[in-house]
């Protein structure tokens, strides 16, 4: 019980992170966009720099609202490979599994390679973290099989072609979201 709710902290705060770095990725753009106007009014003093920067982030926040969302930030895909290495380190069922059902069946499945949605998902043995099959292989192949796992915290620095097995209770998932 104290676990999962140190774990739903842990992913209030990974959406918090999350709404922080878009907040912060607006603020970078205003300020590259002001920095361009004032090179372009070659230092004229009649503008309120903070008054116009305040203005701009305002409206870019009203218009990114949704994006800043608790359930458009849970597609994030940063969001999703933290909360699958939190499930992982957890074990698949907890207390809660009518709720794990239901939010597993409504889960992007995103490979932490490429990025994409996984098409073919297998389970590394060794870490029993999730990848795409076509990229799993492309990446062993292109280091001549010494890769590092590429799931934020794993300390597997070994995948192996050998160790890669197709998940088929993900796959259940993923083509019943494809029907």
């Amino acid at each position: 019980e104290e676990k999962t709710k140190l774990l739903n902290e842990h992913r209030e705060q990974i959406l918090e992170y999350l709404k922080l770095e878009i907040e912060y990725k607006t603020g970078r753009k205003i300020l590259k966009s002001l920095e361009q106007h004032l090179e372009t009014k070659e230092g004229t003093i009649d503008t309120d720099i903070v008054a116009d920067y305040e203005k701009m982030f305002e409206e870019e926040m009203e218009k990114q609202a949704e994006d800043l969302g608790a359930e458009a930030l849970k597609k994030n895909s940063k969001y999703l490979e933290l909360d699958q290495l939190i499930s992982s380190q957890m074990g698949n069922k907890t207390d809660d599994d009518d709720d794990l059902v239901c939010q597993e069946e409504e889960m992007t499945y995103i490979d932490p390679w490429s990025k994409k949605k996984i098409e073919i998902p297998v389970k590394n043995k060794s870490c029993t973290h999730i990848y795409d099959k076509a990229t799993a292989l492309k990446m062993i192949s292109r280091t001549k099989g010494k890769v590092k796992c590429p799931v934020v915290g794993c300390a597997n620095n070994h995948v192996k072609s050998g160790d890669l097995v197709e998940d088929l209770h993900i796959k259940r998932i993923i083509e019943s979201q494809r029907d």
